[in-house]
């Protein structure tokens, strides 16, 4: 077989990484010293309660009496490990101080920009443009695009990818050299890919093989595996992200704006530290009623951020743009400069969603309503996150859209990059778990399709508008599940928008109510609320219009989501909707 070159675009960067070193104490050795607080035990003993392995308990008791927090007394029983003062001091933290030290290092780095992935320094075999290989028919390129989806490249990701053993990257020297643009090389010859890492994702090394296999007019396969199509690769790129057991209590689901009002002002008031606000829109009259509430945080050694994402379409200015300079300039009046900045710049996201840190741990706020901009009497509806580890994934992905162009690290995006993963790995709260998973962007449209393929009884939605783009994503869907199974679905809008006027958003609705999907508009309450769900315990909460806005793989975080899969969750969310709304 001939051997094929394909190349594809990647970041090359460099910078300055505060590193910390040393190694971390793990949970099975706070979970052992926990154990012997509450009485002295032998390895035998505990390898035997906690089913693991006698070698594994006694490596991790002498970490612990290195450290000085556990001991061995002897006894008429034999030897036992028993807890010491120091140790007994510390046991009940949330996390076990490690015995590190931190310095700066200057580490490079690669981003492919195909998928996304990270590589260290001199992983990849690396190119200028003019210096990349010509295609012969003895010699044969091909060159895979960029993806839009992976224009911005993920801190994390980078942080991750040249960490060393016992090394967390705790913050980087901004620095002021852009990535700079290359192109990787690799050789496919045989099924195989030469000059790839061992690590490099699936995903990449389907593309790969794919495009190298189009040259020779042959289908792609990989070494060990059965032939991997078109079809495949389009499929692994539409999996939805997993779900995992998040902590949840039928109280975190807020409904309606008198409700949204009180929970932002409690998240704001319990924070201890850190406020960080993101609203799609910021307007003087909102934000002239929130910043007492800031102020005062900001009195107790809070640091608030507060972010936007109003873009530029329709309109020749930013509206937001003019109110959050106001409001920086109200905050700078009252000699908080420092402790609470409201940024400049737009992320262009219509995403809603509001973190603070407590005494009791993190939470966040995702949902519909616009924090700094909503008069609060609209139906809304919102989920109160308390899961860390998807907590620090939303403050990881905010971070991305703090960062500006490719390759700009501003300290802001820096902050929130290394802040979310010190969030992801925090204890999950004790208490009932559901499986939930974040959603993002192009999830959406993917989430309406296992709607449709998994709903047995019903599905329903409710958007504040309802647009061209309802047909495509949501309806017809849908109607495809209303035929075949003869499920009961219902869609509930507030307005209409864009091109689809009155008129013909009444047509819409006469034309699916014949086929059996009613598209109802609702006059009161006013909604805002972005929700979907199918059966009684599948529902998806979201800044996402489900019947207006067309969801785009070119900005992966526009719009922010959670599914939460819960005994009743969707059953109750839709009997206390339709308690309240008039048709």
């Amino acid at each position: 077989m001939t051997a094929v070159q394909v190349t594809f675009p990647v970041l090359k960067g460099s910078r300055r990484f505060i590193i910390e070193r040393g190694r971390r104490w793990s949970v099975i050795e706070h979970l052992l010293l926990d154990a012997v607080s509450r009485g002295a035990a032998s390895a035998a003993d505990l390898a035997e309660r906690s089913k693991l392995p006698r070698r594994v308990v006694v490596e991790a008791f002498i970490r612990l009496m290195r450290a000085g927090w556990v001991e061995i007394a002897a006894t008429s029983k034999g030897s036992l490990f028993q807890i010491t003062a120091s140790g007994a001091a510390r046991v009940h933290h949330d996390q076990l101080p490690s015995a590190t030290v931190t310095e700066p290092r200057w580490r490079s780095f690669t981003v492919e920009q195909v998928t996304g992935s990270v590589y260290r320094g001199r992983e990849l075999e690396l190119c200028h443009k003019n210096q990349l290989p010509s295609h012969t028919d003895d010699n044969p390129v091909v060159h895979l695009d960029a993806s839009p989806a992976h224009e911005l490249e993920d801190m994390g990701e980078v942080f991750t990818a040249i960490e060393g053993e016992d090394e967390l990257i705790v913050g980087v020297d901004r620095g002021s050299e852009k990535l700079a643009e290359r192109y990787a090389v690799v050789t496919v010859r045989e099924g195989v890919i030469e000059g790839l890492p061992a690590r490099a994702p699936t995903l990449l090394r389907h593309a790969i093989l794919n495009a190298a296999s189009g040259v020779l007019g042959q289908r792609p396969a990989i070494a060990g595996e059965k032939d991997v199509s078109i079809v495949a690769i389009k499929d692994a790129v539409e999996e939805l992200p997993k779900s995992i057991a998040a902590a949840y209590d039928s109280s975190d689901i807020i409904v309606d704006g008198d409700e949204h009002w009180r929970s932002f002002e409690r998240i704001i008031v319990a924070a201890s530290e850190r406020v960080i606000i993101h609203s799609t829109f910021i307007s003087d009259e909102r934000a002239a009623a929130v910043l007492p509430l800031l102020l005062r945080a900001a009195e107790r050694g809070v640091r608030v951020d507060v972010l936007w994402g109003q873009d530029d379409l329709g309109s020749s200015t930013r509206s937001s743009q003019v109110a959050a300079a106001k409001m920086q300039a109200a905050v700078d009046e009252a000699g908080r400069t420092g402790s609470i900045t409201v940024h400049p710049f737009s992320t262009n996201s219509h995403a809603k969603v509001v973190f603070a840190d407590s005494s009791k741990g993190w939470n966040a706020i995702v949902g519909s309503c616009n924090w700094l901009a909503s008069d609060y009497t609209s139906f809304e509806t919102s989920l109160r996150l308390r899961e860390p580890f998807l907590i620090g994934q939303l403050i990881r992905k905010l971070a991305g859209l703090a960062q500006g162009r490719p390759g700009v690290w501003n300290d802001l995006a820096i902050e929130l990059a290394v802040l979310g993963r010190r969030v992801m790995n925090m204890p999950s709260p004790r208490g009932r778990t559901v499986p939930m998973r974040l959603l993002y962007g192009a999830d959406h449209a993917k989430f309406v399709l296992e709607a449709r393929d998994s709903a047995t009884r019903r599905i329903f939605a409710l958007s504040h508008r309802i647009g061209i783009a309802a047909e495509s994503l949501a309806l017809l869907p849908t109607l495809a599940a209303v035929k075949e199974r003869g499920i009961d679905a219902s869609f509930f809008y507030g307005r209409t928008t864009g091109p689809l006027s009155g008129a013909a958003g009444a047509d819409l609705i006469r034309t699916f109510a014949k086929a059996g999907l009613e598209v109802k508009p609702i006059h009161r309450p006013r909604i805002h609320a972005k929700v979907m769900g199918w059966d009684d315990d599948n529902l998806a909460i979201s800044s996402f219009n489900w019947l207006s806005a067309d969801p785009s793989e070119v900005a992966p975080f526009r719009e922010i989501g959670v599914l939460v899969k819960a005994p009743k969750i969707a059953d109750n969310f839709l009997r206390r909707f339709e308690a309240t709304a008039v048709v």
